[in-house]
């Protein structure tokens, strides 16, 4: 016989269970929809531009089903929801009035108080990001975030965000991982806009973004310093695929530097530098220096986490200081080929995130997961039967990750919440609908939601805000 014996890990009385999503992966905003108000409603219309040919047209029509989400957030024991803004929908129009009498477009607002509201009677948490991937197409065509008015139009958008739910929002987000967007839009090309291995326009997003965040923080807080105001981080260990190749542990070094610290590192320090040999050259040198308003505008560590990435030198020319992706993989993979690798969300937690864990005052800085989870992989077409209703493979991914945080807490991290990834399955960008994040699966033929196995792991870890593991 095998000896099992049960280990119950408690964590602290005030930790936030809960779950996030995007608006554009779930809402299927009809006047979005039908007039293509975003780059990418447009970019889903290009052909080849989604692996599995699908869009987010209705996605899973949570405009209209939102109430009955409220009830399965409520039903799995949560505290915590996660979205974003819809800017295109409630800013359809460029611009054509002063600033003083810009307006959100009134039925939108009253979508999200009517969400929020739900959200806040039924005691859970909000968190609201700003820019969740998603333009306006009236800005996406002036150059997005190269556009020399992009930080104006920011600040815009934040303060009437503000105005209109700063009541019903406890945390705020300006930008999601700002670095996963700028290497999926201008060095690989998958998203809008389009760019492949343009570094020069990385670069000029990373410093717009940098002051449109910066922007943006003080437009929400509005002077209130009780007001919470941070950035979503996508952090990614990175490892060369070949430990004893000096040119794979290089674009190891430039990968890790820039994609997972040029964000929190520029907040901090108040100002951007670029790291050499591309400082070296002067039209990325004049990208250097301070940003008005940037120094520490991060109140909470916001840190999203799913996997590694083995990293390898390109043996092709001009030569790339950041390399590529590597196939191999040395852990069991998710649907997508990212390894199962809790060890790296550790790591994170515990070695990455330190420069930042303190705020301009001294003050050690909350920090919430924002994101984590597992994807497999279904056809969209899929509706009736059982089909991923047994997710064994997602249930093990969360116990192993939610071990690892609490061995962080105990470290001496300061770690306030967890926020899975996500409630619902929904439209994974380029990768389409066949992917599936949900604890909770949606038939996309159909709309009709159920529980996944996970969901019902999820709900009672969140009830009894401890998790059973079990030693053989």
């Amino acid at each position: 016989m095998t000896d099992t014996s049960a280990n119950i890990i408690k964590f602290p009385e005030d930790f936030l269970w809960g779950v996030s999503a995007s608006h554009f992966q779930i809402e299927g905003y009809p006047t979005e929809v039908e007039s293509r108000l975003s780059d990418w409603s447009r970019w889903t219309e290009e052909e080849g531009r989604i692996l599995d040919g699908s869009n987010a047209d209705r996605a899973c029509e949570f405009h209209k089903r939102y109430l009955d989400d409220i009830e399965l957030i409520g039903e799995l024991n949560l505290k915590a929801y996660r979205t974003s803004l819809n800017w295109a929908a409630l800013m359809p129009e460029a611009p054509g009035t002063a600033v003083s009498e810009r307006q959100f477009a009134p039925l939108v607002v009253e979508y999200y108080r009517d969400l929020f509201s739900r959200l806040k009677e039924k005691g859970i948490k909000v968190f609201v990001t700003l820019f969740h991937f998603c333009l306006p197409d009236w800005l996406a065509e002036e150059g997005g975030w190269t556009s020399e008015r992009i930080a104006d139009e920011f600040e815009v958008f934040a303060a009437l965000a503000r105005k209109h739910f700063g009541d019903l929002v406890d945390y705020w987000m300006t930008v999601n991982e700002p670095m996963a967007y700028i290497y999926q839009g201008y060095v690989a090309g998958n998203w809008p806009p389009g760019a492949s291995h343009d570094y020069l326009g990385a670069f000029v997003t990373i410093r717009s973004m940098l002051a449109a965040h910066a922007r943006a923080y003080h437009a929400l807080k509005g002077g209130d310093e009780a007001v919470q105001v941070s950035f979503a981080n996508h952090w990614r260990p990175f490892a060369p695929e070949r430990k004893w190749s000096p040119l794979d542990l290089m674009v190891t070094h430039y990968r890790e530097r820039v994609f997972n610290h040029i964000f929190p590192e520029s907040i901090d320090a108040g100002g951007l530098k670029i790291p050499a040999p591309l400082s070296g050259r002067k039209e990325f040198r004049e990208l250097e220096g301070e940003i008005a308003g940037l120094k520490k505008s991060m109140d909470f560590l916001a840190v999203n986490y799913y996997t590694r990435e083995l990293s390898r030198f390109d043996l092709s020319w001009p030569p790339d200081l950041f390399g590529t992706r590597s196939n191999r993989a040395d852990y069991p993979v998710n649907g997508l080929g990212w390894e199962v690798y809790p060890e790296g969300f550790y790591r994170v937690l515990t070695s990455d995130i330190n420069p930042y864990l303190t705020d301009i005052k001294g003050r050690q800085r909350p920090v919430f997961v924002t994101e984590n989870g597992f994807a497999t992989l279904f056809s969209p077409e899929l509706s009736g039967g059982d089909w991923s209703l047994s997710d064994r493979e997602r249930c093990d991914y969360l116990i192993s990750h939610l071990v690892v945080l609490k061995k962080a807490i105990e470290a001496g991290v300061n770690i306030k919440g967890y926020l899975h990834w996500s409630l619902t399955d929904n439209f994974e960008w380029s990768e389409g609908l066949t992917p599936r994040f949900g604890l909770v699966r949606v038939s996309y033929e159909d709309q009709v939601r159920k529980l996944r196995e996970s969901a019902e792991l999820y709900s009672k870890i969140a009830a009894a805000n401890a998790l059973e593991t079990i030693d053989r």
